[in-house]
This record gives C-alpha cells, sequence and structure tokens, in this order.
C-alpha cells in the first residue's frame, strides 16, 4: 500500500469535492517523473484547515439553534402568560333606562250598579224587564201584589173616615157649649173641656190621614222602578214570587247598571305606587277583543296600603259609548312607567351576589377589577336597576365570573357577546386550525433544531 492510500482516508469532504483534477495531474508527474514525490509538508496543511472549518460550522449550528430556542421558549413564556389573563365583555350603564311597560290584571266595573230588592211583601205580579233591557229612570220592572198592604190601606181609610166623623161631632158639641157659657147655664170648665176634646178629634184625623199616607207609600214600592238609567244585568224573580220586606236576607229581585263609563279597579305592588299618579294615561287589553286596546285614565287612589296583599287599590275610568266593555270583565292594564333618572340600568348577569350586599365588577383604568357595592331598586328581569356608587362612564363586567376578585387583570373585549373581534395586541392571532403562529413557530423551530 502507498503513502497516499495510506492518507486517503484522513481527507475531507472538502478535499474530495474540489475534482479529481488536481489528483489526476499529481499522479501524471508521478508518472512522468517516477524517482520524484510529492512535498510532504503540504498535506498536514490540507488536513488541519478542513478540520477548522468543520469545528466553525459545528459551533456556528450550534450556536444558531440555541439562540432559536430561547427566543422561542420567551415567546411561548409571554403568549402563555397572555392565555392566562382572563377575556371580559364589559358594558356602559344607561342612565334612567327607557320607558317601561308594566302590566297589571284588572276588575271592570260599571259606573253605577245597583241591586233592587222588595220593601214590600207580596207576590210578583208581573215582571217587565228581562236581563240586557235598556231602561231610563222611573221605568217600571216588574209590578208586585200585596193583598195584605190593600187591606191595611182600607182599614186606614176607615179610620180616617171615623176621625172625621168624631171631630165634626166635637166641634158641633164645642160650639153648643159656647153659646150656653153666655147664659152662665154651664160652667167655663165645661166649656173648656169640649174645646179640647174637638181638638183631640182634629189631631185623630191628622193621625189617620198620616198612617192612610204611609201605606199609600208603601204601595208605591209595589211597583219595582229602576233607580237610574242603565241596563238590566241581573232578573232573579218569576212570577208568582215571594217578596219579603221583613229583614230577612235574600236576593236581589233586579241589578241595573249604569255602562256609560266603566271603573276599572287594579291592585298595584307596593313598589309601583309612587309611579302611577292621578291623570295617568293607560290602556286595556280584554280577552274578548285580542286585536284592539281601550284608552283608560287614572281619577284616583285608595291612598292606603293593603297590609295583606301589600298592594295600592288603583281606580281608572274608561268611556264605554260602544258597550263593548262589560261589568265583571277581567283585563289586562298596561301602564307606562317614565324612567326614574336617579339610577342606572345594567344587565342583570352583571350582578355579583356576595355575602350580603349585591356587587357589580368595574374595569380600571389598568384593566384590573374593581369590586363596587350597589344597592338594586328594581329587578326587571333581563335588566336591573340600581342606584349608588355608579356613573355612567363606568365600564361593567357583563358577565363576571364567580371567582373573579378585586385587583385581577384582565383582558378588554371589543363589545358583550362579540363573536368576530379582531385579536388585541396582547393576544396573538390564531392560526387556521386555531393553534396561534407563536405556538406552531416553536413546535417549527423545534422539529427544525431537532433535526
Amino acid at each position: 500500500m502507498s503513502q497516499d492510500q495510506a492518507e486517503a482516508p484522513t481527507r475531507s469532504p472538502e478535499e474530495e469535492s474540489r475534482g479529481e483534477a488536481e489528483w489526476s495531474l499529481a499522479g501524471a508527474e508521478a508518472r512522468a517523473e517516477p524517482h520524484q514525490s510529492p512535498p510532504e509538508d503540504r498535506r498536514p496543511v490540507k488536513v488541519g484547515r478542513a478540520i477548522l472549518l468543520l469545528a466553525v460550522a459545528a459551533a456556528a449550528v450550534a450556536y444558531s439553534g440555541i439562540s432559536g430556542r430561547s427566543r422561542d421558549d420567551e415567546k411561548l413564556k409571554q403568549w402563555t402568560e397572555q392565555q392566562a389573563i382572563p377575556p371580559v365583555a364589559v358594558v356602559e350603564p344607561k342612565r334612567g333606562g327607557e320607558t317601561r311597560e308594566l302590566v297589571l290584571p284588572g276588575n271592570v266595573e260599571a259606573f253605577y250598579s245597583a241591586n233592587i230588592h222588595g220593601q214590600v211583601k207580596g207576590y210578583v205580579q208581573e215582571w217587565r224587564r228581562d236581563i240586557g233591557a235598556k231602561v231610563k229612570q222611573g221605568d217600571v220592572l216588574a209590578v208586585v201584589d200585596t193583598p195584605e198592604l190593600d187591606q191595611s190601606i182600607a182599614a186606614a181609610q176607615s179610620e180616617l173616615a171615623k176621625a172625621n166623623a168624631n171631630l165634626a161631632l166635637a166641634k158641633v158639641t164645642a160650639g153648643r157649649w159656647n153659646s150656653l157659657r153666655a147664659t152662665a147655664a154651664v160652667s167655663q170648665q165645661a166649656v173648656d173641656e169640649k174645646d179640647a176634646g174637638a181638638k183631640a178629634r182634629a189631631a185623630d184625623v191628622e193621625a189617620a190621614q198620616s198612617n192612610l199616607d204611609r201605606l199609600k207609600a208603601e204601595k208605591g214600592f209595589a211597583n219595582i222602578v229602576a233607580p237610574f238609567d242603565g241596563v238590566v244585568t241581573a232578573r232573579n224573580v218569576d212570577v208568582g214570587t215571594l217578596v219579603r220586606a221583613d229583614g230577612v236576607a235574600a236576593p236581589a229581585l233586579f241589578t241595573v247598571a249604569d255602562i256609560h263609563q266603566m271603573r276599572i279597579y287594579v291592585p298595584v305592588p307596593e313598589t309601583y305606587a309612587a309611579d302611577l299618579k292621578d291623570g295617568m294615561k293607560a290602556t286595556l287589553e280584554l280577552p274578548e277583543y285580542p286585536n284592539r286596546m281601550f284608552d283608560a285614565t287614572i281619577i284616583t287612589t285608595s291612598h292606603a296600603i293593603d297590609q295583606k296583599s301589600r298592594t295600592l287599590l288603583v281606580e281608572l275610568l274608561a268611556d264605554n259609548k260602544e258597550g263593548l266593555l262589560q261589568p265583571g270583565a277581567f283585563t289586562r292594564v298596561h301602564f307606562q312607567i317614565s324612567p326614574d333618572p336617579n339610577t342606572y340600568t345594567v344587565p342583570a348577569s352583571a350582578m355579583l351576589y356576595r355575602d350580603t350586599e349585591p356587587k357589580i365588577a368595574i374595569v380600571g383604568p389598568d384593566n384590573r377589577i374593581i369590586l363596587k357595592d350597589v344597592r338594586i331598586m328594581r329587578d326587571l328581569g333581563t335588566t336591573v336597576e340600581i342606584a349608588g356608587g355608579v356613573t355612567k362612564d363606568l365600564r361593567i363586567v357583563t358577565n363576571p365570573p364567580d371567582s373573579i376578585s378585586d385587583g385581577e387583570e384582565v383582558k378588554v373585549m371589543q363589545a358583550a357577546g362579540d363573536k368576530g373581534r379582531a385579536p388585541s395586541a396582547q393576544q396573538p392571532a390564531e392560526g387556521p386550525k386555531g393553534r396561534s403562529k407563536n405556538a406552531e413557530g416553536v413546535a417549527q423551530t423545534g422539529r427544525d433544531n431537532w433535526e
């Protein structure tokens, strides 16, 4: 084996790539001068240079990999810390809120309603008005046959005639005794007695006349009449029905209602008692007229809270020219409640209930949470009216988690419920498959360094 062949395995790959031309030339010279060998001091220089180049390249690759991995680790750490900050949606409170509608059940009653009972004893001889009949004041509804009252009237007339006869006799007697007094045939005492007797008989006549007038007045109640203009809403009699006037509880013979206007009574919860004023307008919704609303006006209130139901009785008045409103009907009364300028409206989901006082989470200027105590005025379902500790320019977290704490750092989203928001400066954008670009870059760098 020649010396060149023995040193061949120590050549660097760069020397292999220089081409075989140099080696071919050296071989040709060796063949041309078989007795002259190449200088031995040039081969160690080439080998050392190749080793140095390899060491520099390896150091450069190692430095590049280490520095790249360090940068990616730092980016991954920052991205992880940013992801640990919870995002929140905020909303500004609305001052006073909007005009809201208060709907409460109510009862429709007639403007006037009278239950008519009998005042004389007897039997119904005939009835002339049935339910639904429109009547005028004084119209006869029914006639009661009163045989006992008729007998009493006849007896009273006889008593009056007797009293008149006694009075006439007493007057004649008194006149005769007064004429005899002038002749001294009778005493003055006897004359005075006759005059007093005549006056007593006159009083008997007046008493008999008064008794007869009373009985005749009772006879007038044998005709059941309408007390005012209206409509007959109930009839509880028929021909032959016994009518009693001795104070025993009995159903009314007729019920007459004045329905030219209707009264509506609504029990209003104490919470809204201060919002309803005299003269306030309202609308009525009745089940029998689903596509129509009726206007009404508050005319008065009871000015007292019922201790059992804690409600205020409110009375409204509605015109009923068309006669569509009926006594006893159920209605839904719609009130328009004006907003309170001293309150603020926030979503109900923004409320936190801890300890005894409700709270809200506010995002401060440094994006840190501030928990504030508030006072709930009204719970409207999806929104809540609050007062105290609230201003218009606050950023209130719309749906704070239960674990949120005072001073916690958060990321503010663009709007409450915004699903298509752009990534913020602190939040890296996501890749097409949901992975962030930083995380994907870190993974790719790791694979490159491994390779």
